[in-house]
């Protein structure tokens, strides 16, 4: 069976495929489908989150995930979706849209995303994101 050479294009191809399979696997299961438990399936044990102040590993992610879900109470249909991604070398950048019904003002509003993860061996092992939040509060005022 022919083999991919290390270090070759074809090898390089396929790690930036994997590496946006990868990210796209962890928004469905983390974020769509609520299962803080898949984390350590996507993301390396010493993982580094930029998005919350360079803490690092598993135990701090998911209260990172956790605090963040909670900031979504208020709101009912919450769905992430991956409008586009671009990889190159082992970086994946990925837009995303977040749409959900806002309980409280009855409006659907949405949240624009860009995160960045550094994907390693089949893992995330750093992460980068800036969400237009002021544009969602303008929505809901």
């Amino acid at each position: 069976m022919w083999q991919v050479p290390p270090g070759s294009i074809a090898a390089s191809v396929r790690n930036v495929a994997d590496g946006k399979s990868l990210v796209t696997a962890m928004i469905q299961a983390v974020w769509n489908d609520g299962d803080l438990e898949a984390l350590g399936r996507y993301w390396s044990q010493d993982c580094i989150n930029h998005a919350d102040g360079g803490r690092r590993g598993l135990n701090a992610l998911a209260e990172y995930h956790a605090g963040f879900a909670s900031s979504f109470v208020g709101f009912k249909e919450v769905t992430v979706n991956v409008e586009r991604q671009v990889a190159e070398g082992d970086l994946v950048v990925t837009h995303l849209l977040t749409t959900a019904h806002h309980d409280a003002t009855g409006r659907r509003a949405r949240l624009e995303t860009i995160r960045i993860d550094r994907v390693r061996e089949g893992r995330i092992v750093e992460h980068w994101s800036i969400a237009d939040l002021a544009g969602l509060a303008a929505q809901l005022s």
